[in-house]
């Protein structure tokens, strides 16, 4: 049995970003002066694998990271856990949440022969400033059958998955067969473990396998022709106006006001 995760690591909010040369921040270069750290997300996502191995006899388990593979201490954070396998596929700055790409070259490195791993875990978010859509979108495109928000997985009888999944209105289990992907979201059974000391140790001393990105890329069925920036809504630009009356009429004159002023008007009363 072969599990398979993909991790995207986020940038650490603790250390200084240095300040592109363009001087816009989706410039920022994909290299080792960026410090990174796991998501909450892809924390979630790396326990559930861990666990499945221990499970499973025979199980390997292959960790896949895009954003911050360039960052060695994020990948000796990955190692640590004692993945059977820890692999570093940069993203480069311009393919930056570009599912599509991600599709390709992941699908490549992930593919043996012909087939994918049995089971591909991924957080909710992946290195797509909190869309969502990236997970959904490479199991589209592997033809793979999906679970959306999973909080644990189970070998079914059936050689098939069971994914446990939190509903609007109770939790519910959701059965798919293998290979299958999952999303998954953070809680507290699948809190991260913390590696032994040891594996920390051994982590230093290990090299990573970067896998260089193929160079043939077809090209892209969409492209931006044009971004205009969102222009902030200044605040304090209108004078205030006070309400008066009782607090019924205030309402009134309130309500009658936001719906015929600019979303930065401010009222006090």
């Amino acid at each position: 049995m072969h599990i398979a995760v993909l991790l995207a690591g986020v940038v650490d909010p603790k250390k200084p970003l240095p300040l592109p040369a363009s001087g816009d921040w989706r410039d920022l270069p994909a290299d080792p002066s960026v410090s990174y750290k796991l998501s909450p997300f892809d924390e979630a996502a790396l326990e559930i694998a861990l666990k499945l191995r221990e499970s499973n006899a025979g199980a390997r388990l292959t960790a896949l990271v895009t954003d911050g593979a360039r960052d060695v201490a994020l990948m000796r954070a990955v190692a640590a856990l004692r993945p059977d396998r820890v692999l570093g596929l940069p993203t480069p700055a311009s393919q930056r949440g570009d599912p599509a790409w991600l599709a390709r070259q992941a699908g490549a490195v992930l593919r043996e022969g012909t087939s994918m791993p049995d089971l591909v875990l991924i957080g909710r978010e992946h290195g797509d400033m909190d869309d969502g859509m990236v997970p959904a979108y490479l199991a589209e495109a592997w033809g793979l059958p999906f679970a959306s928000l999973a909080l644990q997985a189970q070998l079914a009888e059936n050689g098939g998955w069971t994914f446990l999944r939190s509903a609007r209105a109770s939790d519910e289990s959701l059965c798919l067969p293998a290979p299958a992907m999952a999303s998954v979201t953070n809680d507290k059974g699948n809190r991260l473990r913390h590696p032994l000391m040891k594996n920390v140790l051994l982590a230093k001393q290990q090299r990573f396998e970067q896998v260089s990105p193929q160079a043939a890329e077809p090209p892209p069925r969409a492209m931006l022709a044009e971004a205009t920036p969102v222009q902030p809504a200044s605040r304090g630009a209108h004078s205030c106006r006070m309400l008066q009356g009782s607090p019924a009429e205030q309402a009134r004159a309130l309500a009658a006001y936001l719906s015929s002023s600019s979303p930065d008007a401010h009222v006090d009363h």
